[in-house]
C-alpha cells in the first residue's frame, strides 16, 4: 500500500513536468497523451527498481524517453532521424523547463508585492479566467478604466520579473 502512495505522489508531482517533455518530442497532441499514459503503466510495472530517495523526475524521463524512442521507431516511415536527436531535444527541453521554472518563481515574488486591490484584479482575469466584463460588473469600474489597469499591472509584472532575474543573476 505504501509503494502505491508514494508512485502516486511523486507521479503527480511531475505529471505535467512529464507531459511537457513527452509533448516537445512528440507534437501530435493525442499521440503524446497516449505515450504519458503508457509511461504512467510502465513506470508503475517497473516502480520496484527505483531506488527511494533518488531522482524520480530522472528516472521517470528515461523511461518517457524510452517510450518515445519506441513511438519513433514504430513510425519509422515517417520519421528518419537519429536516437541522439531526442537526446538533444530532451536537453533542450531540460533549458526550457528550468527557464520557466525560473520565470514562475519570480512572477510568484512579484505577485506577492502588487496592492490587493491589483493583486485581486490579476487572479480574476487570469487565474480564475472571468470576463473583463464580468470583473468590471463585480468591480463597479468601467470596461476601459480596467483594461488599461490590467495592462499597466501587467507591465509592472513583466519589469518586476526581468529585475528579480537579472538580481538573481539569470540571463534574461
Amino acid at each position: 500500500m505504501e509503494s502505491k502512495d508514494t508512485f502516486l505522489k511523486l507521479f503527480l508531482t511531475y505529471n505535467n513536468q512529464l507531459f511537457s517533455f513527452i509533448i516537445m518530442l512528440v507534437p501530435n497532441y493525442s499521440d503524446a497523451e497516449d505515450l504519458l499514459q503508457e509511461t504512467a503503466s510502465l513506470m508503475w510495472s517497473k516502480f520496484d527498481t527505483y531506488q527511494p530517495g533518488s531522482n524520480f523526475w530522472a528516472w521517470a524521463k528515461q523511461i518517457a524517453r524510452y517510450k518515445i524512442a519506441n513511438y519513433y521507431r514504430a513510425k519509422k516511415k515517417e520519421f528518419c532521424f537519429e536516437d541522439s536527436l531526442l537526446d538533444e531535444l530532451g536537453s533542450a527541453h531540460e533549458k526550457i523547463a528550468s527557464r520557466l521554472n525560473e520565470r514562475k518563481a519570480a512572477l510568484t515574488g512579484c505577485l506577492k508585492k502588487l496592492s490587493e486591490e491589483d493583486f485581486n484584479l490579476i487572479r480574476m482575469k487570469y487565474f480564475q479566467n472571468i470576463s473583463i466584463a464580468d470583473i468590471a460588473r463585480k468591480t463597479n469600474r468601467s470596461i476601459h478604466t480596467l483594461y488599461k489597469r490590467i495592462s499597466f499591472v501587467y507591465f509592472v509584472l513583466q519589469d518586476c520579473i526581468q529585475k528579480t532575474l537579472s538580481g538573481w543573476g539569470l540571463n534574461v
